[in-house]
């Protein structure tokens, strides 16, 4: 049916964390409902934060393991392109759908920002202080490795299963029998098509 054709188009939403997150819940059922591609993009606490007590640190993933065809978190900068661009042909395929894609805040800033908030005093004192300047400094390098780097942004295919000449016949029965039913009867109906 020309209706029930994909439009190559697809439903966007970006929200903050936490809140902004869960309040999407019903939105999202609705688009797995209808089979709506959809591509939710929600902010996250910083990485090093994550499981740590960081303001509107929650498991989002885990919030929509069951409304989304997929979830996934971004976990560095060169990796914002190569997500997104997987999760919206997820969306678009086979059965259309929402997923989630989650970005923490320490990938949207920009680079000299990240690394003065995170990247370590200048003076630390002593061996431990010098370790963890060591590791916050390299863990600021490692988020923003690649970032640079040209990437692909054309779309990915998608994969639109259609029915077989013979699922669309009815099979082997040349009389196929359709169930089908009215708002608010009990009992279904069935009719015979031959």
């Amino acid at each position: 049916h020309p209706a029930l054709a994909p439009t190559g188009r697809i439903g966007v939403a970006v929200v903050t964390a936490g809140p902004g997150v869960t309040n999407t819940v019903t939105a999202v059922k609705n688009a797995q409902m209808a089979e709506s591609p959809l591509l939710l993009i929600g902010g996250a606490a910083a990485s090093l934060q994550k499981g740590r007590g960081a303001l509107q640190d929650i498991d989002q993933l885990s919030l929509f393991k069951t409304l989304c065809k997929t979830c996934m978190s971004v976990r560095a900068v060169r990796d914002i392109v190569p997500t997104l661009r997987r999760a919206i042909a997820t969306a678009q395929s086979g059965t259309p759908g929402p997923v989630f894609v989650e970005l923490p805040i320490d990938i949207l800033y920009p680079f000299h920002v990240v690394q003065k908030e995170i990247g370590g005093t200048k003076t630390s004192r002593g061996l431990g202080g010098k370790v963890v300047q060591w590791y916050l400094q390299n863990y600021v390098r490692n988020l923003f490795a690649g970032a640079w780097e040209p990437r692909d942004l054309s779309p990915l295919p998608v994969q639109v299963p259609l029915p077989t000449e013979d699922e669309v016949r009815g099979g082997d029965n040349p009389h196929p029998w359709v169930w089908g039913g009215v708002q608010g009867s009990a009992e279904p109906v069935w009719v015979s098509t031959g």
